[in-house]
């Protein structure tokens, strides 16, 4: 017979193990019959079944009539009860044959059908043999024998081979010892065994290995199941028809700080927390979770907020809908995972896209959306009126290059720290990059308010810092952009706060200037000033003057100091003051100071002996650690005596209390050169800055010199004390800028050593000064008498704050100090006030006088008037 190819055990009980453990046979089954021990067990076992598989139905039937021949023959009986007797055995053995070759392949939903079966047939055949002693005369050995035979089988069958090794010499004994009729029996015993076994021991083989398989599979699950709770990655969950919890890991109430009794019964929703940070995605999570469960749809990945001992924790949880076998909805049962530590990450990855990771503030990203939304108005259609300050730190690049980058990083820490707390809820506080800030008022009523608070700003950030036990003082130049005046969207007001800035830096830091139409061409300009500056100083397009320095008593000459000239081929003249802090913002001032330095030293070499040169040094030259070399390699090249040469130092250069830059100095002095600190008084001026360098000379601004002769003011006052200190501590000091007789007349009374000013003779080239120096005669002061600030006339329209009301007044003139107005109203003097001129910046000061219809202003600070002038011819 041809074999049929072997399939798999489950491919005959059916695909799914867990199904059949709702079968009551197979439960009893694993009650009453031994386990197997291993899996090798089982797939011997299912091998040899699978072997005797296609076999014994056909010895079945071959038996069925060797049975009903022998029967038929050998037991004497009377007919009708022979024939009943044989009829019911024949039908009885057919229905095994038949049975055997439908469990030999059963078709899926049968297994059940043919167990039945098997156990009816298997119960009438035992009644039927049970007769032969009763109703024959076969002897009683053989019906001993037979009923060994299959106590034998059935003994042996949960291991087939067993029973057939049992079977076969068992027959082989009754054949060899008992006579025809006995060996026929005996043949028959032996093929109805065979089928007995095979229809007994399959079924029963079949379910031991279902349920060790499915032992085995439970057993999996469970353990999979209890290290997924009590590792604390995630928690089972499940409710009822209502929606209530009935079932939550232990783990989960562990953590949440109850007990699961406590849980049992709660809403699933209860356990989402709204005290979270973003309560709208929380919320949002509380919909689309009542929303599956409401609508009885499965979900996945649906993350909430739970609240734990030790804070929120994020979720993910899933979940899919439990019917009963009639249909009926019965609830949900679904998993959870901790997603707290990706939300933490995610959280951390967004901080860092829009939060700057140094001092926290908002970065750029952040500020240009803050920006946009202030540009808006709730409406969100008609912009309204805000504001967009940018901040740059003066003197910062200093630090870093002095004291080191993790001192400027604390430092911007500490800036970050004044802003936030000065800025507060009026405004957004953003760092845009390097020493860069940005501040964003989404309420800009006033341009007065605006100049007041970037005032406060600038006053607050240049106020003394203390890093690592460095004293710092540093600046802010603001540039204020206004939303829509100044630009509709947030680019346009990016790039005009940032050209105002450049315009405060261009005024002397420390400044704040608000925008104006014109700094697009001075934008322009600037740049093409530092391109052009580049190819002067690699193409000799610099040269020096020397303006002289005179002795007060004697009026005799005793030195010159060099300053940079720069005759543009197009633009003529460029004032140092304009392309100097370009210079020193490009990096250019190490290349300009070097050539200053080693051509001064050149054309001092060929004056007397007694006449010295003054060179300026930037604050950046001074931070440079190979200056004290290059000054020697200046002075050797050029054959100058070191005492002769005087290095004139602002008072800039200590605001960082670095102490390289003081090495510098005092490396400077035991050269021999002098040292001389300029501008003093303009700056952060303290005592202790003339201590920490070996200073030989004060040299007094300007801005205390012009006009010390005037009556009431308090610049003589200062000059005279500066002097008192300077001959105190053994100093000459030189006052720069005199430029009338009476200025002159009151420094000569002062005592002042030197002076310096146009009264003496302006800068001229190094021909003229060559003149100059071999000259013994002394220089006769040329000047006028007395200053008076030039007036520039002009007629605008201007807007006055005075007493919290604005008043319409036209300008009449102005200078460097004040201006004049015209109008119908009049304040009093000392009234304070705040000017808002077509085209110039707003403006406080006080008033002066009133006269008539017209009244006179004295600003705070001074304004150049030169440039009001210009603006006004470019108008």
């Amino acid at each position: 017979m041809r074999s049929r190819p072997a399939k798999p055990i489950r491919d005959a009980v059916g695909g799914d193990p867990a199904a059949n453990l709702r079968e009551p046979r197979n439960w009893l089954a694993g009650v009453a019959l031994p386990r197997l021990g291993s899996r090798s067990e089982i797939a011997n076992t299912h091998r040899q079944l699978l072997d005797l598989r296609p076999t014994i139905p056909l010895f079945a039937i071959i038996g069925a009539l060797i049975w009903a021949g022998v029967t038929l023959w050998h037991v004497p009986l009377t007919a009708s009860i022979q024939g009943a007797w044989l009829a019911a055995g024949g039908v009885l053995t057919t229905l095994f044959a038949v049975f055997g070759l439908r469990e030999a392949q059963p078709k899926a939903g049968e297994v059940a059908d043919t167990a039945r079966g098997l156990v009816t047939l298997s119960a009438a055949t035992g009644l039927l043999w049970s007769t032969l002693p009763v109703i024959s005369d076969i002897p009683f050995a053989l019906v001993l024998s037979m009923s060994m035979l299959v106590l034998g089988i059935v003994a042996l069958s949960p291991m087939p081979l067993a029973a057939m090794a049992y079977m076969v010499a068992f027959a082989v004994t009754l054949v060899t010892r008992l006579d025809g009729f006995a060996s026929s029996a005996a043949a028959v015993v032996v093929l109805s065994g065979a089928l007995t076994l095979y229809l007994a021991g399959r079924r029963t083989l079949i379910e031991r290995v279902e349920g060790s398989m499915r032992d085995i599979s439970e057993q999996r699950v469970r353990r999979l199941c209890a290290t997924f709770e009590t590792c604390g990655s995630g928690w089972f969950w499940e409710t009822d028809a209502e929606g209530r919890i009935t079932y939550i890991s232990p783990s989960f109430g562990a953590a949440h700080g109850t007990t699961n009794d406590m849980l049992i019964g709660r809403p699933l929703g209860d356990i989402i927390s709204l005290d979270v940070e973003n309560q709208d995605e929380a919320a949002t999570s509380l919909r689309t979770l009542e929303f599956h469960l409401q609508g009885k749809l499965p979900f996945h990945d649906v993350a909430i907020p739970v609240l734990f001992p030790l804070g929120i924790q994020w979720w993910s949880i899933a979940g899919t809908p439990i019917y009963s076998k009639h249909g009926h909805f019965e609830g949900f049962t679904g998993i959870g995972g901790d997603l707290t530590d990706v939300r933490r990450s995610e959280d951390r990855a967004m901080r860092l896209a829009r939060f700057d990771p140094l001092t926290g503030l908002a970065n750029r990203i952040t500020i240009r959306e803050t920006l946009e939304t202030a540009l808006l108005s709730h409406g969100g259609v008609v912009p309204q009126r805000c504001a967009l300050l940018l901040l740059d730190l003066d003197r910062f690049k200093s630090v870093n290059d002095t004291l080191g980058h993790p001192v400027g990083d604390k430092l911007l820490e500490q800036v970050a720290d004044r802003l936030g707390t000065l800025v507060g809820a009026d405004g957004r506080v953003g760092r845009l990059g390097g020493d860069e800030f940005a501040v964003v008022v989404r309420d800009a009523e006033t341009l007065a308010g605006l100049s007041a608070f970037a005032q406060r700003i600038i006053d607050y950030l240049s106020a003394p810092y203390t890093v690592e036990g460095h004293r710092i003082i540093i600046g802010a130049s603001i540039g204020i952009a206004i939303g829509p005046d100044n630009g509709h969207s947030v680019d346009a007001l990016m790039r005009n706060a940032d050209l105002a800035l450049y315009a405060a830096k261009s005024d002397g830091r420390g400044k704040h200037r608000f925008y104006e139409g014109g700094m697009h061409r001075n934008a322009e300009t600037r740049r093409q000033i530092e391109n052009d500056l580049r190819g002067a100083l690699v193409g000799n397009g610099l040269t020096l003057n020397f303006q002289p320095i005179v002795e007060t008593a004697s009026e005799t000459l005793v030195g010159f100091e060099a300053l940079v000239r720069w005759h543009h081929p197009r633009h003529g003249e460029i004032s140092p003051a304009t392309f100097i802090p370009i210079a020193e913002e490009t990096g250019l001032i190490d290349g300009i100071g070097e050539w200053v330095l080693r051509n001064a030293c050149m054309v001092a070499a060929k004056w007397p002996e007694h006449i010295g040169i003054a060179v300026n040094l930037s604050p950046i030259q001074v931070t440079n650690p190979q200056l004290p070399a290059l000054v020697m390699n200046a002075l050797a090249q050029a054959g100058l005596a070191p005492e002769r040469l005087e290095l004139e130092i602002t008072e800039s250069v200590f605001l960082e209390e670095n102490p390289a830059t003081r090495a510098t100095l005092q490396r400077l002095g035991a050269m021999g050169v002098r040292l001389t600190l300029d501008d003093f008084g303009t700056g952060y001026s303290g005592f202790a800055y003339l201590t920490k360098a070996p200073f030989k000379k004060i040299k007094i601004d300007r801005s205390f010199v012009s006009g010390a002769a005037e009556r009431g003011g308090q610049k003589a006052a200062i000059v005279k004390a500066t002097v008192a200190l300077a001959d105190s501590l053994g100093m000459i000091t030189t006052a720069e800028g005199v430029e009338t007789h009476d200025d002159l007349d009151v420094i000569r009374r002062i005592g002042c050593t030197q002076v310096q000013g146009f009264i003496f003779g302006k800068a001229v080239p190094w021909a003229e000064a060559g003149i100059l120096a071999r000259s013994e005669a002394p220089i006769a002061p040329n000047g006028v008498k007395s200053n008076r600030p030039r007036r520039i006339a002009m007629l605008r329209r201007a807007t006055i704050l005075h007493n919290g009301r604005r008043r319409n007044a036209r300008l009449r003139n102005t200078s460097d100090t004040g201006a004049m107005f015209e109008a119908r109203w009049l304040p009093k003097p000392d009234d304070r006030v705040t000017t808002f001129v077509e085209g110039q910046q707003p403006r406080a000061g006080i008033v002066r006088w009133v006269e008539e219809d017209r009244f006179g202003i004295h600003y705070d600070e001074q304004i150049i008037a030169a440039d009001v002038e210009s603006q006004e011819r470019a108008a």
